[in-house]
């Protein structure tokens, strides 16, 4: 028994008030329910109603609102949203501290003599910029459409970061600290790419332009 428009949009608004507000993890998590619920009014004859409470207190656990700092001190998120979360954040946060590490040691042991400082800081700074003004134009079209994604949060989580440190490099000029910079700009921006070709995929996908 297909469930029709209207039924469907009364699971939307339940998920919205549980907080899943990610978009691609909705429209997955909805369409699991609804076929359960579907199989529920099939089989046991139940009404609407009576299916929707049933399969909404088997998913009970996993779309309790729960807290991670490993993902934001901010906001809560259904746990089943921290679960895939967790998994994006944890290759993210090693790469980013593998990239970190293994910056400083190269630092330490062949630029710490650096004799073209100025040249390097110069480029480096250019480079930088342009890097920053790429990023600010794809977190400017993620915002005009309005559409919320795990990519889209993604994004813009790892752009505030790269956005501290672009401010930091002018207002704290060392060679160290702009080969830092430059490690963290080398490990985040694969990561601003992929999430937003993700969030993009996912709107054309599903029309949503």
């Amino acid at each position: 028994m297909k469930l029709t428009a209207e039924k469907l949009n009364r699971i939307d608004t339940v998920l919205d008030k549980l907080g899943l507000d990610f978009l691609d993890f909705k429209l997955e998590i909805k369409d699991h329910i609804a076929c359960q619920i579907e199989e529920e009014m099939e089989l046991n004859r139940s009404d609407f109603n009576s299916a929707l409470l049933l399969v909404l207190n088997q998913w009970k656990n996993k779309l309790v609102l729960s807290e991670s700092l490993f993902i934001s001190n901010k906001r809560t998120f259904p746990k089943i949203v921290i679960q895939q979360l967790f998994k994006r954040f944890l290759i993210y946060n090693i790469t980013v501290l593998v990239f970190i590490l293994l910056g400083t040691l190269f630092y330490i042991n062949f630029l710490k003599d650096f004799e073209n400082e100025t040249l390097f800081t110069n480029s480096f700074k250019w480079i930088f910029s342009s890097s920053f003004f790429v990023f600010s134009i794809l977190k400017f079209i993620i915002y005009l459409k309005k559409f919320k994604t795990s990519y889209s949060y993604m994004f813009n989580q790892n752009f505030w970061l790269f956005t501290i440190f672009f401010v930091f490099i002018f207002i704290r000029n060392s060679s160290f600290m702009n080969f830092f910079s430059f490690s963290i700009l080398i490990a985040i921006s694969p990561f601003l790419m992929y999430s937003f070709y993700k969030h993009k995929q996912f709107i054309n996908k599903y029309q949503l332009e």
